[in-house]
């Protein structure tokens, strides 16, 4: 775990035992009390492993929607579960009662997905068993209860899941799509493997961002299949969690995995630092997008493409086959001409902050070197890369 990904760990864990929890019954009130002192003394007593139980993709999205009150803490605490879950082995003393409605749970991020339907009217830890009584009344272990597998590694640190439990997956804001429920895209799971594996190993041509991915991990949710365009999603609550849609060339796939990823880690750095004085405050036309957007998402844009520029060199230099083709170029002369008026962008009117200053400069370091950045563009001078 990185330092970055600690402290927002660290940061999460205490908007999970001290943020205002509005409209609970008192009820839950008592559990939460009774859930906060079992979170305290886990993290006394097995500080690594409650801090990788908070940083699960099934718990920590919750989390840091509750800090940032994206949405109501009755949605955000249906994460405790999988967290209690996680955790089930250190205790607690007493067995805790957890009564709000479940309608999933997890008791690790490569298991399966456990479903209730109706939701579960009840969850019951005690040290090494947890129990469900469901919305009939019945009472089972949760150890009798057998689900489909729903991850796949794909190496070390990332791997396709075919089931979500992010609360924030239904919100979008991209202008050409309406919110990421988990869809294979009538395609089997193997495809989907093949298509990414085939993608990951054109990652690997940038060895230190591939060992930098073990390292933080990725979880990589299908949301349909697109032949034509490819729509890819990432959110500021979730770093590691990317949505995209399955595409017929790797370099597309490729290219989605090394930006979004680069989303999740930029997203990560704004919990502990704005990055942008006026990242929120100064909109302005966007590199990547058709619309208007806040300076914050030009600087993800250049954040993103910078290294998928950096991709594309590393295809050249290698004599990877798919460099050789016209619509290659192509691409990487929009990539590079996207980059350029990026950072054009940023250097006029963005006010970074110290933390900002040295990532911009290591863009545009790295941009350098990712070829001449004055090189011919498209013919259209206005177009957009995806993104």
């Amino acid at each position: 775990m990185s330092k970055l990904g600690r402290k927002v760990r660290l940061l999460a864990a205490r908007t999970l035992l001290t943020a205002p929890l509005p409209g609970l019954s008192p009820a839950m009130i008592r559990t939460m009390r009774a859930v906060r002192g079992f979170v305290t003394d886990a993290l006394a007593q097995s500080p690594a492993q409650t801090l990788a139980a908070i940083g699960s993709p099934d718990v920590l999205p919750s989390l840091l929607a509750l800090e940032s009150r994206a949405l109501p803490p009755s949605t955000c605490l249906q994460a405790v579960p999988h967290l209690l879950a996680r955790l089930n082995d250190l205790g607690p003393e007493a067995p805790l009662l957890w009564e709000l409605p479940a309608r999933t749970l997890s008791e690790s991020d490569r298991g399966p997905l456990f479903a209730f339907e109706p939701p579960a009217r009840a969850l019951l830890f005690a040290r090494g068993q947890i129990e469900v009584e469901h919305a009939d009344g019945r009472h089972s272990d949760l150890a009798d209860h057998t689900e489909a597998p729903r991850s796949w590694a794909l190496g070390p640190g990332i791997a396709l899941c075919t089931e979500d439990t992010n609360p924030l997956a239904d919100l979008e804001d991209h202008p050409d799509k309406q919110g990421n429920a988990r869809d294979l895209g009538g395609r089997p799971v193997q495809e989907w493997l093949e298509a990414l594996t085939a993608a990951l190993q054109i990652v690997a041509l940038l060895p230190s961002w591939t060992r930098e991915l073990r390292t933080a991990g990725a979880r990589l949710v299908p949301v349909g299949f697109e032949a034509e365009r490819h729509l890819s999603a990432s959110y500021r609550e979730a770093p590691g969690l990317v949505y995209l849609t399955l595409h017929p060339s790797p370099l597309t796939l490729a290219e989605a995995i090394v930006h979004e990823t680069q989303h999740g880690k930029l997203n990560l750095l704004t919990w502990l630092d704005p990055v942008l004085l006026n990242g929120r405050t100064t909109w302005t036309t966007s590199p990547v997008r058709p619309d208007l957007r806040p300076l914050m998402g030009v600087f993800l844009a250049a954040h993103a493409f910078v290294p998928v520029a950096a991709l594309h060199c590393a295809m050249e230099s290698t004599g990877h086959p798919i460099a050789a083709t016209p619509e290659f170029a192509r691409r990487r002369a929009e990539v590079l001409d996207g980059n350029t008026r990026a950072l054009a962008i940023l250097e006029d009117l963005a006010s970074p902050t110290r933390v900002g200053r040295r990532a911009l400069d290591d863009l545009r370091s790295l941009h350098a070197a990712t070829g001449d950045p004055h090189r011919e563009g498209p013919s259209d001078p206005d177009a957009l890369p995806p993104g």
